[in-house]
């Protein structure tokens, strides 16, 4: 990762006292969204691990850093599994990690992404597999295995500022590149693989043989670009026909074109050929992470551009698919203001925050404590699936002798794409009904190969305590809440019952949109529903739903190839209760 080591004390004061007037500390601590990817890269190339070369002290490190992260709030691990051409998983193309043993190529005797995965999972957070991309080998002198890639195909490799790095305008290495790719995500249960230095180096770069071969009469930028373009593209198709589910993301340089307040002659579009953008747009990506780890305020130079700045920036293209601000918190100027970042973060509608890189967590702690105070739920990605899976089934709650209470529940049924939960979430609190809106009503996120959890009374002080359990599949998607009565149980803590109230109509997503939006509407009763869309420059109506639904959340896909670009006014009819919103087609 590129890591900007500037530093100016004077002007974090004035940004931080700049931003204190704008956020109260008693608005800083009271957001918490239900959605939001809370990560943390843990890298193998910089040392967070490992630290030892024994195994036992691997993994009870690596579980030991997993802890700290669930019980602050954390959802997600970016795990670098391929830090210079070397693996941190069992390959039969590249060897493994020297990190590992002492030595590139020997067996540790053991998986350790496996085991991070498996680890990762019982604590209901996701794993995205961190793959370095370009960049293959960071010492001036190459290594002697015979199966790392600098030894196997040194006619592909190109020397930079004292790195090796991968020619991305070969086919044959971009094809090397992407079989490596998928045999990570055949042979693994990763959540999502993150691309990272997928780009050129900011150094000179002897591309001159290849250019000349390939690049078809384009200019050099725009070919280089194009290249970078055609593995991410490649990637992402492959991905989707073998695991849909699978999320694909890169961490791109945290400046993609110069703009005021964020100038710099190393962005990513103009300086190493990495048109991030371009794969958001083209639907060729799920999210980004741009690297940007500056501080709050105004430039006083090149490289001290504003954090603020570029999360608006990136925010505002998005073209629908995520985007995570990445908080430089190895910097020293950064760690203060964490907090304000993070709140940053959210009014600029980035869907999350990571933090490189893990060692430099424990510094941020108590800033995390207010602005992560619950936990949060992966945003769902409803353009890789939007179909719900079905609630969990004969919810049952007991209260035990020693205090605490039994939570237990049985799968569902297929939803209709054939697919079962892949979490579950349980809710608790203090009233009735459950308000699943609420991240502070989340108790815990456990695989779906987990059905029952105790939970702690000791601290509820006598009071009645309420629960209820939903599914999640791997988009992130919730099911609807379970619909039966309550009933008895032989305990205070009952289950929860859908509470009464009006029909609610969400904003669709992604807004605006283009190609496909989507709408959710809440029904506390089962009702007769219609959805009529207007498209007000013609006032034409279009009917999408009329039938009788079930009490619940309900998601609808609306086509915007029907439509020219405009706006559009969406209204619900139920129960007695019209609702409107209006869509802006691009």
């Amino acid at each position: 990762m590129y890591r900007d080591t500037i530093t100016n004390s004077n002007k974090h004061m004035k940004s931080l006292f700049f931003f204190l007037l704008l956020f109260p500390l008693s608005l800083l601590v009271s957001q918490n969204p239900k959605y939001e990817v809370r990560a943390a890269w843990i890298s193998t190339a910089s040392g967070d691990w490992p630290k030892t070369l024994y195994m036992e002290e691997q993994q009870r490190s690596l579980v030991d850093m997993f802890d700290l992260l669930q019980r602050n709030n954390f959802n997600t691990v970016y795990f670098q599994v391929r830090p210079r051409g070397n693996t941190f998983y069992k390959s039969d193309i590249e060897p493994w990690a020297q990190q590992l043993t002492g030595t590139l190529g020997e067996d540790p005797g053991w998986d350790p992404l496996a085991f991070a995965i498996d680890e990762a999972h019982k604590r209901g957070m996701e794993l995205h597999a961190w793959f370095n991309v370009a960049k293959v080998w960071g010492a001036s002198d190459l290594p002697a295995n015979p199966r790392h890639i600098t030894k196997k195909h040194p006619d592909w490799i190109q020397h930079s500022d004292g790195e090796w790095w991968i020619d991305m305008g070969i086919p044959e290495a971009r094809a090397y590149t992407e079989d490596l790719v998928m045999e990570l995500v055949k042979n693994y249960d990763i959540d999502g693989i993150q691309f990272d230095f997928i780009r050129y180096p900011s150094g000179p770069f002897n591309d001159t043989k290849s250019y000349a071969k390939w690049g078809n009469g384009q200019d050099l930028q725009s070919w280089r670009r194009g290249n970078i373009t055609a593995f991410v593209r490649d990637c992402y198709t492959e991905i989707q026909q073998l695991k849909p589910w699978c999320k694909v993301g890169s961490s791109p340089l945290g400046i993609y074109n110069s703009i005021d307040g964020a100038a710099s002659e190393f962005a990513g579009y103009t300086a190493v050929a990495q048109e991030s953008r371009a794969w958001l747009r083209q639907g060729i990506t799920d999210y980004l992470v741009p690297q940007i780890y500056w501080s709050l305020g105004e430039q006083d130079n090149p490289y001290d551009p504003d954090f603020e700045i570029l999360c608006k920036d990136w925010a505002g293209e998005n073209y629908g698919r995520e985007v995570i601000a990445g908080l430089g918190i190895y910097k020293d100027n950064i760690q203060p203001e964490v907090q304000q970042q993070v709140i940053v973060s959210r009014d600029s509608r980035l869907q999350g925050e990571a933090f490189f890189r893990f060692d430099n967590i424990s510094g941020i702690l108590d800033q995390l404590g207010s602005v992560y105070r619950s936990m949060a739920l992966f945003p769902p990605m409803i353009w890789k699936d939007s179909i719900p899976p079905l609630a969990p089934e004969h919810i049952t709650v007991q209260s035990k002798e020693n205090a605490s209470t039994a939570i237990q529940w049985n799968d569902p049924k297929p939803a209709s794409d054939g697919q079962l939960p892949y979490w579950y979430v349980v809710y608790s609190s203090s009233s009735q009904p459950v308000d699943t809106r609420k991240a502070e009503n989340i108790a815990a996120v456990v695989p779906a190969t987990v059905h029952s959890i105790e939970d702690d009374q000791s601290a509820a002080g006598g009071k009645q305590v309420y629960y209820t359990v939903t599914s999640l599949d791997r988009s992130g998607n919730e099911s609807v809440l379970p619909s039966e009565p309550a009933g008895e149980t032989p305990s205070i803590f009952t289950r929860y019952m859908r509470p009464a109230s009006a029909p609610t109509l969400s904003a669709n997503y992604p807004e605006p949109f283009s190609g496909r939006t989507y709408i959710t509407y809440d029904l506390p009763v089962k009702s007769t529903v219609t959805i009529t869309l207007t498209y007000l420059p013609t006032q034409k109506d279009t009917v999408i739903v009329n039938e009788v639904k079930d009490p619940g959340l309900h998601i609808v896909a609306i086509d915007g190839s029907m439509y020219p670009a405009g706006e559009i006014e969406c209204r619900l009819q139920a129960d007695g209760t019209v609702l409107r919103r209006v869509m802006q087609k691009k």
